[in-house]
C-alpha cells in the first residue's frame, strides 16, 4: 500500500505541481504516463476533494497581487531567497531520477540555471542572469546572498558550488571525486550534504561550519537529503534495509546519533527515489520547519520533534504547505488553498486554484505563490498575518 500511495502522489504531482514521478520498488525503470491517464487521474483526484461546508470564503484579491512570472521546465520548482526577492530556475530537458538521486553518476551538461530578480512591491520585470556553467542542478534552498548547486561530473565526481545572486558567479565549495549531493544551507552559512565515497554504495552526512567539518554516519545506513532545522539541528532521511525514516540530529551533541529522534515513513521496500521525492515535494522555508508529503497518509505532514504534538497531518490530499508567523499554515491541494491551524481538519478557504506557497522573511510580502501556467509559473505576492 505504501508504494501505491507514493506512486499515486507522483502522478498527481506531475499533473499539478510538475515535481517528480517516483520509481516503484517493483519497477525501477521510468514509467510513461499517457495524456488519457493523466486526465483520468486528475478527474478522480478532484472528485475526491470535497469543499468544506463550514469554510470561510474570502476574496484572494484582498491579500495577494500579481508580480510577474518565471520560466518553468514543468518539473523543477524554483529556489527562492528567504526575503522573496530572488528566484533561481532550472531549465532544459528533464534529468533522469537516477541522476538526481546520485544512483547514476553520469555527467550532466544540458541544464541551464537562470537567476531572476523578484520585485513584489512594484512587479517590475528585470533581465535574468544566465549562469555560464551548464549541467548544474539546483539545490533546495538558499540565503539572501547565494544559492547552492550540484554538478554531476561522471568519473570526476559530483561537486557542490554556490552562486552569487547579484552576479551569477559560481564558486566551488566541494570539488573531489566523491558523489556530493543534496547540499543544504542555514542562516549562518553552514552547509551540510550527503557524500558517497568512490569505494562505497551509500551516502553519509558531512556538516561544514566556520569551525570545521564533521562526518555523521552509523556505518550501515544510506543518509539522504539533509536539511537544517530550528535550534541548529539537522533533519535527514535514513534508508536502511529497505526501511525509510526521518531522523532529527542535534549538531551540538558529541555524537548526534545517540540522541537522535526518528519517524518511520516506509517500513520495507523503500528506495532512494522515494526518499528524494518525499523530500522535494515542498519548497524550503526560512523557519527551518519540516513539512513533507507523507506516503502513507497521503497529505502534507508537519514534523516537530520534542514538542507534545510531534506529527501533525494537514488537509487531506494536500501537496504543498508553508508556515505562517502565527503558527498556522498555507496549505495547497490540486485545486484550492486554505489557511489551516495545526490540529484542525479544515481552514479558511483562500483560493479555488492550485498555488504552491513559499514563505519569506518579509513583513510586506509574507509569502509568494507559484501558480502553474503552461511553461511559466505565475508569481503572486501574499501578505497574511
Amino acid at each position: 500500500m505504501q508504494h501505491n500511495h507514493l506512486n499515486n502522489f507522483a502522478l498527481v504531482i506531475s499533473l499539478v505541481c510538475a515535481l517528480s514521478a517516483c520509481s516503484s520498488t517493483q519497477n525501477k525503470n521510468s514509467t510513461h504516463v499517457t495524456e488519457a491517464t493523466k486526465q483520468e487521474a486528475l478527474q478522480s483526484l478532484r472528485a475526491s476533494i470535497k469543499p468544506a461546508t463550514d469554510a470561510v470564503v474570502m476574496s484572494s484579491n484582498d491579500i495577494d497581487w500579481p508580480i510577474g512570472s518565471l520560466p518553468w521546465d514543468r518539473f523543477t520548482l524554483p529556489v527562492i531567497s528567504p526575503d522573496g526577492t530572488n528566484a533561481a530556475v532550472q531549465l532544459g530537458p528533464s534529468v533522469p531520477t537516477q541522476v538526481l538521486t546520485g544512483t547514476d553518476a553520469s555527467n550532466l551538461s544540458h541544464t541551464v540555471i537562470e537567476l531572476h530578480r523578484i520585485d513584489p512591491a512594484n512587479g517590475n520585470a528585470m533581465q535574468p542572469i544566465v549562469v555560464k556553467q551548464r549541467g548544474l542542478l539546483l539545490g533546495r534552498n538558499a540565503n539572501n546572498e547565494r544559492l547552492l548547486v550540484e554538478a554531476p561530473r561522471g568519473n570526476a565526481g559530483r561537486w557542490v558550488g554556490e552562486i552569487d545572486w547579484d552576479t551569477g558567479k559560481l564558486r566551488w565549495l566541494v570539488s573531489d571525486d566523491s558523489i556530493n549531493a543534496f547540499p543544504t544551507l542555514n542562516r549562518y552559512g553552514d552547509i551540510a550534504w550527503s557524500r558517497q565515497l568512490e569505494s562505497e554504495e551509500r551516502f553519509h552526512i558531512v556538516v561544514k561550519t566556520a569551525t570545521g567539518q564533521r562526518v555523521i554516519d552509523d556505518g550501515k545506513s544510506d543518509w539522504l537529503m539533509p536539511s537544517f532545522a530550528v535550534n541548529d539541528r539537522l533533519n535527514v532521511y535514513r534508508l536502511k534495509n529497505g526501511s525509510l525514516s526521518l531522523v532529527n540530529l542535534d549538531l551540538h551533541a558529541r555524537d548526534p546519533l545517540l540522541t537522535a529522534s526518528s519517524l518511520l515513513l516506509i517500513e520495507s521496500g523503500a528506495t532512494r527515489e522515494q526518499a528524494w521525492q518525499i523530500a522535494t515535494t515542498n519548497p524550503a522555508n526560512p523557519k527551518g520547519l519540516l513539512v513533507f508529503y507523507h506516503p502513507l497518509h497521503q497529505r502534507m505532514t508537519v514534523w516537530q520533534p520534542g514538542k507534545p504534538l510531534e506529527t501533525v497531518y494537514l488537509a487531506r490530499d494536500s501537496v504543498a504547505a508553508a508556515p505562517v508567523a502565527d503558527g498556522s499554515w498555507l496549505v495547497a491541494t490540486s485545486d484550492r488553498m486554505i489557511r489551516q491551524e495545526l490540529g484542525a481538519d479544515e481552514g479558511i478557504h483562500l483560493r479555488n486554484k492550485l498555488a504552491v506557497p513559499v514563505a519569506t522573511t518579509s513583513t510586506k510580502w509574507t509569502h509568494l505563490m507559484l501558480v502553474p501556467d503552461g511553461n511559466r509559473l505565475q508569481v503572486r505576492a501574499v501578505n497574511v498575518e
